[in-house]
């Protein structure tokens, strides 16, 4: 069995619980299988499934800044929803510490207008853009889940 670690990034202040946690539910369940069929052990980060603005489980910022930071920079991959990325300052500082410390690959999904009309920092940090969660697994398995 060999190793990968993911962990979603994406906006979450000003969503609802399930604005933010949705997608990366349905994405970790499609990654899991994936990895399964692959013959590989997949660890996907949700970081709404330790920190989020329902449940106040931290006593400062710092503490949910380093705590998500870490899992970006120990991760192979991260993935990015592309919906709401422009106005979200801390996925882009996840991506942004993902290029900067680590090289690690960021794949984001979603329209490509959204894509478009991000700041070219921004884009220039992102590794690829698939149009949706489905492509974004079969990249992920062909590029990354091989042996």
């Amino acid at each position: 069995m060999y190793d990968l670690k993911i962990y979603l990034a994406g906006k979450m202040i000003g969503l609802s619980f399930e604005e933010m946690n949705g997608w990366r539910k349905i994405l970790k369940a499609r990654l899991e299988a994936t990895a399964r069929k692959a013959g590989y052990n997949v660890t996907v980060i949700n970081p709404v499934s330790y920190y989020n603005f329902e449940n106040k489980r931290h006593q400062s910022e710092r503490e949910v800044e380093e705590f998500d930071l870490s899992h970006v920079t120990s991760s192979d991959i991260v993935v990015v929803n592309l919906d709401g990325l422009a106005s979200s300052d801390g996925a882009k500082y996840e991506i942004y510490e993902a290029y900067r410390h680590h090289q690690i690959p960021v794949i984001a999904f979603g329209d490509n207008v959204l894509y478009d009309n991000l700041h070219p920092w921004v884009k220039s940090k992102i590794t690829r853009v698939e149009k949706d969660m489905q492509d974004v697994c079969s990249y992920i398995a062909y590029f990354y889940m091989r042996r």
